[in-house]
């Protein structure tokens, strides 16, 4: 059995009221940044589809990976 949040986040903008899952996606939807995360998303999956040698996959992958330790660096020194 899933354990309950004991004290669930919410996002309220205007009259509505968006439930969070975490600290990021809380962030996410506060700052509007949902478009942005949702056009990264699919230049990645646009740039995965168009692998189809080994080499194209590690460049695909090594930029995959610096666009990671990007996030990790803001998620490492962020305030939250």
């Amino acid at each position: 059995m899933k354990a309950k949040n004991k004290n669930p986040l919410y996002v309220v903008k205007g009259d509505e009221v968006h439930p969070a899952d975490g600290v990021i996606d809380l962030l996410i939807k506060k700052l509007n940044l949902e478009p942005i995360v949702n056009i990264l998303m699919n230049i990645f999956k646009m740039l995965f589809e168009s692998v189809n040698s080994y080499a194209g996959f590690m460049i695909v992958k090594n930029l995959f990976d610096e666009f990671m330790k990007k996030v990790e660096l803001f998620k490492r020194f962020a305030i939250i």
